[in-house]
């Protein structure tokens, strides 16, 4: 627990990302990475939605089933990649990021859940926080 201090998030992966302008090449890498994995979700549940609606449920129907699993899967990976991105950022090396990306997409929720634990107990709630300004950011005006 961090009780009364500031605690300074150090960047060892040598990737600038102070400033919205003359983003390094690593950082468009990511944006595009996460572009198309948003682009691949989205578009199977809402083809899944369509082909095959959520309600009523179908639960004798092997096509439903089948199709509402198979989109699942690719929903569940979409966000576990995307909390593997915050968490490589926050480990203190890549080899420790590595490790639990591999827990999390290999073993699930549960070691999603552990490193939540771990990084809570260590850094505490107020850590999850986004500063000020970068929560700007994410305003509409």
């Amino acid at each position: 627990h961090n009780s009364g201090q500031n605690m300074t998030m150090v960047n060892t992966t040598g990737i600038n990302n102070t400033s919205s302008s003359g983003r390094s090449c690593p950082t468009w890498l990511f944006i595009g990475f996460y572009g198309i994995l948003f682009a691949v979700t989205a578009t199977t549940i809402a083809m899944t939605a369509s082909a095959f609606p959520l309600f009523p449920f179908q639960a004798d129907s092997l096509e439903w089933n089948s199709n509402w699993l198979i989109a699942t899967v690719i929903d569940y990976y979409g966000a576990c990649l995307c909390f593997c991105g915050v968490v490589f950022k926050s480990e203190d090396n890549w080899i420790y990021g590595s490790l639990w990306c591999l827990g999390f997409c290999l073993l699930g929720s549960p070691i999603c859940c552990l490193w939540m634990l771990i990084f809570l107990w260590k850094h505490g709630v107020d850590s999850l926080s986004l500063s000020p300004n970068r929560r700007s950011h994410y305003q509409l005006n």
